[in-house]
């Protein structure tokens, strides 16, 4: 029985816990506001009915004490009678039901009024004490006993007499507590009417004051309750109190502001459908297990498995048996953390049988515990891209194989040529200085007798086994250029121009040129051949200022589109840059003899030996405003 009003008392709890809040403020204002009626009826009655009792004890003790002075006579004169009047007289009193006159020796004198059914003896007298007193007390009645007092007046004639206070006897009144119950009672009910009458107006207020909070929390927590079930309208009423009315204002625009969201992600959801569906590469995600929980269509138009054929199923399932060891341990370290992500080419198993490759691109995926939850990537289909790459290398390897070939053939050719160019111009040169040396002597011993067609044509016999002479001369350095081997070191190129210049201006002390050199610049060069480069490039720039009153020439460091650089300026004749292909060949050249001399050998000298040195050389110019040649020079 315990255990079942244990359950049934649980079970209110549980109903009451459960119920709206508006009940369950109506319920605890009404058990609260009617316990604290009831409490304070009480109260009231019981401060009520102390007093009352109060009041009528000492009634009662009043009623004893004005018969124990009616009942003197009789005790004195051991008459009943003498006390019959006064004890109908007390008997009409409210409440007294019974009054007894006793003598001094306890002996009854007069008993009137209705029988004692209480089973309380006398156990007390009132002896020694000189006013009324409660004896005892019933749950109807008091007992009340007061002392029979006379008081013997001292003889006038003897003059040591006193008065003397003699005690006859006593009297008993009994007083019920009918009234003192029914005054209890009439005060308990108009305290519990009035208690109550406030209460149910006080619950009346409450239960208004309460409406106006609970019904608009009420119809927000409706609202809410759409807004759980997805329904569109979701939106509060706003009424009540301020503050429930700037909540449900809040709530509204919450609500507002969530639903554009999930419009919002409705249409992104959608568009990333979409998006998942169009691509042409499989996207996909695994679990902890690494079977795959995601995969969009593309996954059956690369390997042909349905997609209801392959979720839950393992990704190394689907790859080819001599990838798989390599495939397993990746995952296991994305799996780890080792690896952030992975990128790898893999064949995979065709549904088909045939075989395919994939670029897989892929991620590990960690809860915000940092657990392991599983990976998503990309699986791309590159098999076409394999075989082009398989055709691809062995067209390449067969170019390479023609590219050594024909290259082995046309470094053969070079040295054939370099060889040739050599032996003709070493060969050429005793020729040649035969010719010019005869031509001299014929000059000098038979000058003055030969005509003057004679004369002239001595000249150009000269002229000409000179100019031969300085080609072969070109010739042979060109050919040194490209034999010779690079001695890389540290080269002083500011100090090298200078030197230059200085040997140009000792020999030609009537030119007016200004010099410009930037100092301090070195480069990882060959010594021999930077000082060939620079002669040249020197030798051009004094060559083609010649016709400057004052000629302006510098040299220095500059940032170029092939990186750091050097540069050599003047402001001599120039050339047209149209023309500016020819100006590194062999033997061309962009001036007349006449006009500036040269063999057409020394640039075409100078861009080998910069192009031997990984370096690039060119030039910018224009007619009669000077020209500016460029060149760089690798460290390595």
């Amino acid at each position: 029985m315990k255990h079942l009003n244990l359950h049934q008392k649980h079970s209110i709890i549980a109903a009451y816990r459960e119920s709206p809040l508006r009940q369950q403020l109506s319920l605890a204002m009404t058990v609260g506001v009617l316990l604290v009626a009831l409490l304070s009826s009480l109260a009231s009655t019981w401060q009520g009915s102390r007093q009352i009792r109060q009041s009528m004890l000492e009634q009662g003790q009043r009623v004893a004490e004005n018969f124990a002075r009616q009942s003197t006579l009789a005790l004195l004169s051991g008459s009943p009678e003498n006390a019959a009047e006064s004890a109908a007289a007390t008997l009409a009193f409210p409440d007294v039901t019974r009054v007894e006159i006793h003598q001094a020796n306890g002996s009854p004198l007069l008993v009137r009024g209705a029988p004692d059914h209480s089973k309380l003896n006398h156990v007390s007298s009132p002896y020694g004490t000189k006013q009324a007193q409660l004896e005892s007390e019933t749950g109807n009645d008091w007992r009340f006993v007061a002392p029979v007092i006379h008081k013997v007046e001292a003889s006038p004639f003897d003059l040591d007499a006193v008065a003397k206070a003699q005690q006859l006897g006593f009297v008993r009144v009994v007083q019920s507590k009918t009234t003192l119950t029914r005054m209890v009672t009439n005060v308990l009910l108009i305290n519990l009417a009035v208690s109550f009458s406030c209460a149910f107006v006080f619950l009346l207020v409450i239960r208004s004051l309460s409406n106006r909070l609970t019904l608009p929390l009420a119809a927000l927590s409706t609202a809410m309750a759409r807004a759980e079930r997805g329904e569109d309208d979701a939106q509060a009423p706003v009424f009540g109190p301020k503050d429930v009315v700037d909540m449900a204002n809040s709530y509204n625009r919450m609500i507002t502001t969530l639903q554009d969201r999930e419009l919002a992600l409705r249409d992104s959801q959608a568009r990333y459908r979409e998006v998942i569906e169009s691509v042409k590469e499989a996207i996909f995600q695994t679990d902890s297990l690494g079977r795959w929980t995601l995969l969009n269509p593309a996954w059956t138009e690369i390997t042909g498995f349905a997609l209801d054929m392959s979720l839950q199923q393992p990704l190394l399932d689907f790859i080819f048996h001599g990838d798989r060891a390599r495939v397993a341990e990746l995952q296991r370290q994305l799996a780890t953390g080792m690896l952030r992500t992975v990128e790898y080419e893999v064949r995979f198993i065709h549904r088909n049988g045939t075989e395919g490759w994939a670029e897989i691109k892929q991620h590990g995926r960690f809860d915000a515990k940092g657990v392991f939850i599983g990976t998503a990537g990309t699986f791309d289909d590159i098999t076409e891209r394999k075989h082009n790459e398989q055709e691809l290398a062995a067209h390449r390897q067969h170019l390479e194989d023609q590219v050594q070939i024909r290259t082995a053939a046309l470094q053969a050719v070079n040295k054939e040529l370099e060889a040739f160019s050599y032996s003709v111009s070493h060969d050429l040169r005793a020729p040649l200085r035969a010719v010019d040396g005869f031509a001299r002597m014929l000059q000098e011993d038979c000058g003055p007798t030969l005509p003057d067609e004679g004369k002239d044509y001595l000249n150009r016999i000269i002229a000409a086994a000179t100019r031969m002479s300085q080609l072969t001369d070109g010739l042979l350095s060109l050919a040194r250029v490209s034999r010779n081997e690079l001695h890389r070191k540290p080269v002083d190129l500011s100090a090298m121009v200078g030197g230059l210049f200085d040997e140009l201006q000792a020999t030609f002390p009537e030119r007016r040129v200004n010099i410009t050199i930037e100092p301090e610049l070195t480069a990882n060069a060959d010594q021999e051949m930077m000082l060939a480069v620079l002669q040249n490039l020197v030798s051009n720039a004094w060559k083609f200022t010649a016709k400057r009153e004052l000629a302006h020439i510098e040299f220095g460091r500059t940032r170029t589109a092939h990186g750091t650089g050097f540069f050599l300026r003047d402001d001599g004749a120039g050339f047209d840059m149209a023309y500016a292909g020819k100006l590194f060949g062999a033997f061309q050249r962009l001036h007349g003899k006449e006009e500036f001399q040269g063999t057409g050998i020394g640039l075409a000298t100078v861009q080998r030996i910069i192009h031997r040195h990984g370096g690039e050389i060119w030039a910018e110019a224009s007619v009669d405003n000077g020209a500016t040649f460029y060149f760089t020079l690798p460290d390595d």
